[in-house]
């Protein structure tokens, strides 16, 4: 059913919590489990002073609570997941006139690369269990079959979405470009898909989703990643030259700085960057160009607080504090 008295909003707009999962003991995680517990731990204290959190555990496992306490702001549900890119398989959440309506996509672990039946059945237990939770109160959940992870898209929230078609493609062999297209706008109920079409860096298993690779800054102002080699480089700034905004124009451009030091086989990038309310949380890897991509995002986003929060473990798994959450919009007032 097409969602055409409902948009996508911004992520920049005003939201009402962040989805998270805490990292359970049995995943990708066993061996790196102390540190990326610790990277979680920071980051939900980042957003916390700034919104609420809600924290999915898995049933049974109490280390969130210790770690984490009676923290202001944080919600805890037990909903087991298979992982913790919740990005890919939280709600993607559209709004209208007080209302919000949590879109539950179909999830298959990206193309079938991973187990993903608990992942994408977590949105149904979300539904369920988390009415009580005053973050989530009200907000309405549909299933839609079509697959689409969240960290493939990315909206100006004026009803322009950007993706990248190889991932896309790669989702949907079977449909055309114009079936994806129709798709896209009928389920989000955006007016038009701006699109690249870039493959993914080596150890990206998204096939290249958007927030590994440009992310909008405003409505006309794009941020996108230096890549590892300059003719992809100039590959993808040449795309990004040949979109035009809503009014017509050329999008303004933001580079961020390669991670140079990170070990060239992990996807890291800067564009994994999470906006929350009054803020915007910037990966760091440890590295010199994390205070060179912090200083150049705050200077494109003069009203928000840019805070670098630790990613050099999140990205052994491929992902960033973008991935890693879902944003879940206010209602309108």
């Amino acid at each position: 059913m097409p969602n055409t008295d409902f948009r996508l909003p911004a992520e920049w707009e005003p939201q009402s919590a962040t989805l998270l999962a805490w990292p359970p003991p049995r995943s990708d995680w066993a061996d790196l489990l102390p540190g990326i517990r610790q990277e979680y731990v920071e980051l939900i204290r980042a957003i916390t002073r700034q919104q609420p959190v809600v924290l999915l555990v898995a049933p049974g496992d109490d280390s969130a609570q210790h770690q984490l306490g009676d923290l202001p702001g944080l919600f805890m549900l037990e909903i087991a997941c298979d992982d913790t890119w919740c990005r890919d398989y939280g709600p993607i959440t559209l709004i209208n006139n007080k209302r919000r309506l949590a879109l539950d996509f179909h999830f298959n672990g990206w193309g079938g690369k991973y187990p993903a039946a608990r992942d994408n059945r977590a949105n149904t237990l979300l539904a369920r269990h988390g009415a009580h939770i005053a973050p989530l109160a009200g907000l309405r959940f549909d299933q839609v079959l079509f697959e689409l992870e969240g960290g493939a898209i990315e909206c100006d929230g004026q009803g322009s979405l950007l993706i990248n078609w190889h991932c896309l493609h790669q989702r949907h062999p079977h449909l055309t470009r114009d079936e994806i297209d129709y798709e896209l706008r009928t389920h989000l109920g955006v007016e038009r898909v701006l699109g690249i079409d870039l493959e993914p860096l080596p150890g990206d298993d998204t096939d290249g989703h958007i927030d590994t690779l440009a992310r909008f800054l405003g409505s006309d102002l794009i941020a996108w990643q230096e890549q590892p080699a300059a003719a992809r480089s100039g590959r993808l700034q040449a795309q990004l030259k040949a979109l035009q905004s809503s009014h017509g124009q050329p999008y303004r451009l933001l580079e961020l700085p390669k991670p140079e030091g990170v070990d060239p086989i992990l996807p890291a990038n800067y564009v994994n960057f999470l906006f929350i309310n009054n803020a915007c949380l910037v990966p760091a890897y440890g590295v010199a160009a994390d205070a060179q991509a912090r200083q150049r995002l705050q200077q494109a986003l003069p009203e928000r607080k840019v805070e670098s929060v630790p990613s050099a473990i999140l990205i052994e798994q491929y992902g960033g504090p973008h991935c890693a959450s879902m944003h879940i919009p206010a209602a309108p007032s």
